[in-house]
């Protein structure tokens, strides 16, 4: 087999691999706050965004955006497709707002990711 067979064999297994390991984690429903992943992790005592402008002027600086969840687990979206894609424009209009995303979830060593499969504004109760 030619160098060319090999590498398209190892691309074809590699993009059966992922495709499996994607579907067998189950699809789930998170529901949090789009925020910069920032002031997530410095004010633990900060759930909701502020309305300072805060979680906006990070996010224009370019920190990551995260979700966190009132019970303050917090989950870094992933985008749908392998390899991962670029989704940041995807989740701007989302930045301070309680949403209910639906995706497969991952974990690893304390950390987890919901891949963003739909994403939508619920209602903030807390907020009346």
């Amino acid at each position: 087999m030619n160098v060319i067979g090999r590498v398209a064999m190892i691309l074809l297994v590699a993009t059966a691999v992922a495709q499996q390991s994607s579907q067998s984690e189950p699809e789930r429903t998170v529901v949090g706050y789009v925020r910069d992943s920032g002031c997530v992790h410095r004010f633990h005592e900060v759930v909701k965004p502020l309305p300072n402008g805060c979680v906006e002027a990070c996010v224009h600086g370019g920190s990551p955006l995260v979700v966190l969840t009132k019970n303050e687990q917090v989950y870094h979206p992933i985008s749908a497709e392998m390899p991962d894609g670029d989704f940041r424009q995807k989740l701007l209009p989302f930045v301070g707002k309680l949403v209910r995303i639906t995706g497969h979830v991952y974990g690893r060593g304390g950390s987890n990711a919901i891949s963003l499969e739909q994403i939508e504004v619920v209602k903030d109760d807390a907020a009346e």
